[in-house]
């Protein structure tokens, strides 16, 4: 059942058939991860209904669908299901999955939903809740492993055995009496020296951690290039109060990279969300109205010279050429730097350096249409000529013309060509 589109169909037959014992038993035994994906492909009706079956009688297997799906599809499920409906599926989710989920519905129905939940768990969650969205304290997890630095390495063996709840152990975090950070140590160090050794004397007090204000994006960037797999969070104090693991990181990568992609075409990632065209439409609008003026503008131009055109009226026909080619040398530059700038890559100290590049490409790529160019001029000159000096050396025109021309055009355009260029290059 790993075929999605064996999934989807299989869903929607059982569906019409209102066979909901089959269809409860092919969704238990597809993976979460194969579930979310077939999801997408399902109308909102079909999903809402598979979903509500999943939350009634096998909440693991709808809280792990619903941990993978993305926050569209969440929308969908989400409207079919009540509080009471929802709580025990989210009780089964890391913390803060819950916050983030709980974070697109309706204020009513979260509160609802966190009354009905365990108290410390809605506790864990309403504390995730309280900081700004796409911050590190939003997407970290309150459920890690932290232990005095005067532990010895025997009772955190015990401690990580005993660590049911603590999400994703890669790192043992080493805290003060009062909290703070102090240090980390991996497990295969914890589980490389005597038991007998005290974590304060064996941990990393380099630790590379994020406040919890931080930009999600920036904390990608830093579990990037750390290769982390998990980064610790603490607040103004340095009290250490959640760790960002890279399952979390990952989701940041590609929500941040698609909404990059949305903003390059103009548009935003909250057309995803929405299933209004009117809305739809109006994210869209704004920079529709940007470009309807750049090309009045263009056309003020084209007016301009319009006594121009009206005498080589050929002119015309290439204005779709330049236009296209700038406007696509113009998107490629724009890409390349707004990417850079959102990855890091490209910071302001390195923006006239990367300005400078781009415009050496674009000169170059302008040096080959400058080379056909003059390659076009001295062709046509000497097929006029050459016929001539043929004729007047008495060999037939009508027979040597053409390879004569040919050869020699590719000569002058391979010299007109490097000629051009290669100043440009060898200055490389």
């Amino acid at each position: 059942m790993k075929d999605s589109t064996i999934v989807v169909e299989s869903v929607r037959k059982l569906l019409r058939r209102g066979a909901t014992v089959h269809l409860l038993n092919m969704l238990v035994k597809v993976r979460p991860a194969d579930l979310a994906e077939a999801f997408k492909s399902l109308d909102e009706e079909e999903k809402s209904a598979a979903f509500r079956l999943l939350a009634e009688r096998a909440s693991p297997q709808a809280a792990a669908l619903l941990g993978l799906m993305h926050a569209a599809h969440r929308t969908d499920v989400l409207r079919g299901l009540s509080p009471e409906e929802l709580a025990p599926v989210l009780q089964r989710l890391p913390s803060d999955d819950v916050a983030e989920i709980l974070s697109i519905c309706p204020q009513d129905d979260r509160d609802r939903v966190l009354s009905l939940m365990q108290k410390e768990a809605s506790e864990e969650i309403l504390e995730l809740l309280e900081y700004e969205e796409d911050t590190a304290g939003r997407i970290m997890t309150t459920r890690f492993l932290a232990l005095p630095e005067n532990t010895s390495v025997q009772e955190a063996i015990a401690a990580v055995q005993k660590a049911q709840e603590a999400e994703m152990v890669f790192y043992l975090y080493v805290i003060d009496a009062q909290g703070s950070l102090k240090g980390v140590l991996s497990l295969r160090k914890l589980l490389s020296v005597p038991p007998a050794t005290l974590l304060r004397e064996i941990m990393s007090a380099d630790v590379i951690s994020v406040r919890a204000e931080t930009d999600q994006e920036d904390v990608a960037r830093i579990v990037s290039q750390y290769d982390l797999l998990a980064v610790p969070v603490v607040d103004a104090d340095n009290v250490l109060v959640g760790i960002v693991t890279i399952d979390d990181v990952v989701d940041v990568m590609r929500e941040e990279a698609t909404e990059d992609i949305y903003k390059l075409a103009g548009t935003s990632d909250e057309e995803r969300l929405t299933r209004s065209t009117w809305k739809a439409a109006g994210l869209r609008l704004p920079w529709l109205f940007a470009a309807f003026g750049g090309g009045l503008l263009g056309a003020l131009v084209i007016k301009a010279y319009m006594p121009l055109l009206s005498r080589a009226t050929t002119l015309a026909c290439f204005i779709p050429v330049v236009l296209g080619m700038g406007g696509n040398i113009g998107t490629q530059a724009a890409t390349i730097m707004a990417r850079g700038l959102s990855t890091g890559r490209i910071t302001l100290r390195l923006v006239g350096g990367v300005i400078f590049k781009e415009i050496r490409i674009a000169l170059l790529l302008g040096i080959v249409g400058l080379s056909l160019w003059l390659s076009m001029g001295m062709a046509a000159v000497l097929g006029a000529v050459l016929p001539m000096i043929l004729k007047t050396i008495h060999v037939d025109p009508a027979v040597a013309t053409s390879p004569f021309v040919t050869t020699a055009v590719d000569l002058l355009g391979l010299l007109a060509f490097f000629g051009v260029a290669g100043p440009h290059l060898v200055a490389q």
